[in-house]
């Protein structure tokens, strides 16, 4: 008898045991989801866990031990920048409850840091009414991804506005007559395409070899390199004097091109040398609007100019001035939002990257001279080669990567971007200081051929009265008095 109650009493903790390991696995699977949360950059985020206070008193549970650990401290940290955490959460204390009572809420503050992708762990030990422990280990995974900040909106938000308001002006600078020429004897925009779309991704490549760049940012500067076309050629065109209707009509073929020829590149040479098991997708949507957003800027310019032909001379004189202030508006304003994207390369890829629109420059003019272009279109061939379209190439990384790995390729785009044109800062500034410091010519005062004239046959006359008939023939030599002359200078003698 004794013994079948021992056996009783065994078998029946044996499956009150059975049931509590079961309840501890369910309660786990609703604890453990293994989310993916997403942080952007500099944010500060609150992580919760929620605990079921009815589903732990009916498991005895009286304490909860957590404790959380960041993996990598350097992509994000909890608040006062610790990366571990250590707490206490007693089942029967009421002061960690939410609104309802019925659930406890364990919240967590982390802070993003640096755009990668890192763990948080959590080790949970459960302690019950007869000190039994109960351990449950799970971790959550952490992206940081670009930041939102309202700075980083503002900005953003700013450059399509500016883009269409330079490409109007553009567009009322345009020739018709010179467009119809370029159509009839394309040499330039076929030296032009030979250069962006056969030299540009060979130069991308070269460069990424040379100076071993990872794979992810040798695959982010050759799609720059595929991807000619930047709307900032046209402003520095003008600001060089170079041909802006030879510019212009090579960032809309450019971009035309761009639906074949940027595929091309990228599922043949970029795919087999970079990344074999990553389809790079091409946004063609955003293709498209970069097409539009040429044209139809422009084409407003072209309407404007046509129904009020004086705005051209007043656009021509303040032209100059206002692509300065906006080019520097966004070199000064756009590094400061984007400061940060430095910490994402080392200098060998800082100094490296810039390579690529600098050769372009060079190899884009030189192929120009080569061919017998004057200077003003030498000087656009180099710029529209070297200009990519760095919009177009964050596009193209973004779509294909997943996060955050799509942010980090991308601030190879943006590096280029932004230190690309160093060298036509440094040009602008040599030449204004070499103008300020030339020597003023001074004034030189014209006779008007009329006025000469006039007077030159009125002496004429005059003189043809009093010379002497038998005298030696000779160009008689006439004095003339040009109103407006200085007292003292030497009368102008005209044979």
């Amino acid at each position: 008898m004794v013994r079948s109650i021992v056996l009783v009493i065994f078998l029946t903790s044996i499956f009150l045991s059975q049931c509590q390991h079961e309840s501890i696995a369910s309660f786990k699977s609703t604890l453990c989801t293994n989310d993916t949360r997403k942080i952007p950059l500099f944010a500060t985020q609150d992580i919760h866990k929620t605990f079921d206070r009815a589903h732990l008193r009916a498991l005895n549970i009286r304490v909860i031990h957590i404790s959380t650990l960041i993996n990598d401290r350097k992509v994000a940290t909890f608040d006062k920048d610790r990366h571990y955490i250590d707490n206490i959460i007693h089942i029967l204390d009421n002061t960690q409850t939410s609104k309802n009572d019925s659930t406890i809420v364990y919240t967590l503050k982390v802070h993003a840091n640096y755009i990668n992708r890192t763990l948080i762990h959590y080790s949970i030990r459960m302690i019950d009414g007869e000190n039994h422990i109960f351990r449950i280990n799970c971790s959550d995974v952490i992206l940081i991804i670009g930041p939102s900040r309202v700075i980083d909106k503002v900005f953003k938000g700013i450059i399509p506005f500016v883009i269409m308001f330079i490409s109007i002006q553009m567009g009322i600078l345009l020739d018709l007559e010179v467009l119809k020429e370029l159509i009839r004897r394309p040499i330039q925009i076929l030296i032009g395409f030979c250069c962006q779309y056969g030299l540009m991704p060979l130069i991308a490549y070269s460069i990424t070899k040379l100076f071993r760049y990872e794979s992810l940012y040798g695959l982010g500067l050759f799609v720059v390199g595929c991807c000619p076309g930047g709307w900032a050629s046209n402003q520095w065109t003008v600001l060089f004097d170079g041909d802006l209707n030879l510019s212009v009509f090579m960032s809309f073929s450019s971009t035309v091109a761009s639906f074949f020829m940027m595929p091309f590149w990228l599922y043949t040479l970029g795919e087999r040398v970079y990344l074999r098991d990553l389809k790079i997708r091409i946004p063609f949507v955003n293709l498209t609007q970069s097409l539009l957003t040429i044209i139809g800027p422009l084409g407003i310019g072209m309407l404007a100019v046509y129904c009020c032909p004086k705005i051209k001379p007043i656009v021509t004189r303040i032209v100059k001035p206002m692509l300065l202030i906006l080019i520097l508006y966004f070199f000064v304003f756009g590094a400061f939002v984007n400061f940060y994207l430095f910490r994402y390369i080392s200098l060998r890829i800082a100094l490296s990257a810039p390579l690529l629109p600098w050769l372009g420059f060079i190899f884009g003019g030189l192929f120009a001279w080569i061919f017998r272009q004057d200077w003003s279109r030498i000087k656009t061939v180099g710029i529209e080669t070297g200009i990519q379209n760095v919009g177009i190439a964050f596009m193209v990384l973004l779509y294909s990567f997943p996060a955050p790995e799509n942010t980090q390729a991308s601030v190879i785009p943006l590096v280029v971007a932004y230190l690309s044109a160093q060298p036509f800062y440094l040009i602008l500034l040599g030449r204004f200081i070499y103008r300020k410091c030339q020597k003023p010519e001074k004034p030189v005062r014209y006779v008007s051929d009329d006025t000469l004239s006039k007077t030159t046959r009125r002496l004429s006359e005059e003189e043809s009265e009093i010379v002497d008939t038998s005298s030696p023939k000779r160009k008689p030599s006439i004095i003339v008095s040009v109103a407006g002359m200085a007292a003292d200078s030497e009368p102008l003698e005209v044979s």
